[in-house]
């Protein structure tokens, strides 16, 4: 669940149980006021209606509120739903006071009520839109309701007196005043306090990226020391068979291959013992690397070098891509789209191209790898990131190479992104900026 349907699913929660207290002390309002206090209600029936509407619309809320979260979904328009909700209580409340002497009711005082929650609740617009609303209820209660013989308070409606008075616009003006700077601190106060959870959980997503690094800097420092005797004894053999078959050219048929594999173990060995000691130094991200100036075209074909299958690359690149330099840790981004490169081959067994594409806007560099595999399904997409999650079959990969894509790619403030639906293939990009 997103952030942001976790806040509304938050707010609308507490907006039903708030607006069950607020029936409850609305029902127990008129009771004590007829049974206690022997106040007669001319227009008690509409009373009852208000309060119904609002029962059954709370009742719909909550049930709805129960479905989307049960089905997880996420893409409602929250602030819409809540905001025709938030209305509906302001039309309540301006029926309850209207019938119950308006203005003079001591229960006028929810109008703040219902500001400071739509502040709190909606977006800036919503909340400006409800505060409005507002000003024009309450200058609707100054011009007419039912008065209430004990709760009359001196100020008559303005039909009934057939004139504004100071009071009326006093009283109009001020109410204007206070709703509009609740709402304005409210929705300051409530910015700060979104824009420092947003602060905090990046932190936090910040600090679990960085263990999962270190971690996995231990385990490839491990697996480089644990690797390298085996590989240096494979390679003492190797060169020893190289040179006696020097020595004593073998005259058995296919000796020929089996030199030129023995060569090829060679070279093999050679770029495990390159790999080893990059990931005995960096896992993930090349520390200590400096930046260094390249062009677009020339960091695609250093992500190629190496590529058992770069004839399965296509790039496409415009003119202009020549000129496009930008300062980058070459090795580790070459490193980087190589690995995404790779999975873009290994996605599709078929054989069909995988186009690399760039294009530029303004400082920041894109990249796109298309390939025409089979695509993946949006709960793939939502976990493509992790580390050690792959579809591969076992022994083909350990779902490493985008997380540790995406670490490298946020030390030039880029990302990578992916695009794709079952049957239609997958496009990742990979966004950096850098100085041109």
């Amino acid at each position: 669940m997103d952030t942001f349907s976790d806040r509304y699913r938050i707010n609308t929660r507490w907006l039903i149980k708030l607006r069950w207290v607020a029936i409850f002390g609305q029902l127990l309002t008129i009771v004590a006021t007829i049974g206690l206090f022997r106040i007669q209600l001319p227009t008690v029936w509409a009373l009852i209606a208000a309060i119904s509407v609002t029962v059954a619309s709370n009742l719909i809320l909550a049930f709805w509120f129960s479905k989307s979260t049960q089905s997880g979904q996420t893409d409602a328009p929250w602030d819409l739903i809540l905001g025709i909700v938030l209305m509906m209580d302001l039309f309540s409340l301006t029926t309850l006071l209207f019938a119950t002497g308006g203005p003079n009711n001591p229960f006028a005082l929810f109008f703040f009520v219902n500001v400071s929650l739509s502040a709190l609740v909606l977006n800036r617009n919503w909340a400006w839109a409800l505060n409005v609303m507002s000003i024009l209820c309450f200058a609707f209660l100054l011009y007419e309701h039912f008065p209430i013989e004990r709760l009359d308070l001196g100020l008559d409606s303005v039909r009934s007196r057939g004139n504004v008075t100071l009071q009326h616009a006093g009283l109009l003006v001020a109410f204007t005043t206070c709703t509009s700077v609740i709402v304005y601190f409210m929705n300051r106060l409530t910015d700060e306090v979104r824009q420092q959870q947003t602060a905090v959980r990046r932190a936090e997503e910040s600090k679990a990226r960085f263990e999962k690094i270190e971690a996995l800097g231990t385990l490839a420092a491990g697996a480089a020391h644990e690797l390298a005797t085996p590989l240096s004894t494979i390679a003492i053999v190797a060169r020893d068979v190289e040179k006696a078959f020097e020595q004593h050219p073998p005259e058995f048929p296919g000796s020929e291959d089996v030199v030129d594999d023995v060569i090829l173990i060679r070279s093999q060995l050679d770029r495990c013992r390159g790999i080893l000691d990059r990931m005995s130094s960096h896992a993930g991200e090349s520390i200590g690397e400096q930046m260094q100036p390249v062009t677009v075209t020339e960091l695609i074909e250093h992500s190629l070098e190496g590529l058992l299958e770069s004839e399965r690359v296509r790039i496409e690149l415009p003119n202009e891509a020549d000129n496009w330099q930008a300062s980058v840790p070459l090795v580790a981004l070459s490193q980087a789209i190589r690995g995404l490169i790779k999975n873009g081959i290994d996605a599709d067994p078929s054989g069909k191209p995988i186009i690399v594409s760039a294009a530029k806007t303004g400082t920041e560099f894109r990249i796109e790898i298309e390939d025409r595999g089979q695509g993946m399904a949006k709960e793939i997409l939502d976990r493509v990131s992790e580390p050690f999650f792959t579809t591969k079959s076992p022994g083909k990969g350990m779902g490493l190479g985008v997380f540790l894509a995406i670490n490298v790619l946020r030390s030039v403030d880029g990302d990578v992104q992916y695009r794709s639906r079952p049957g239609s293939g997958t496009i990742a990009t990979v966004s950096f900026r850098g100085q041109s």
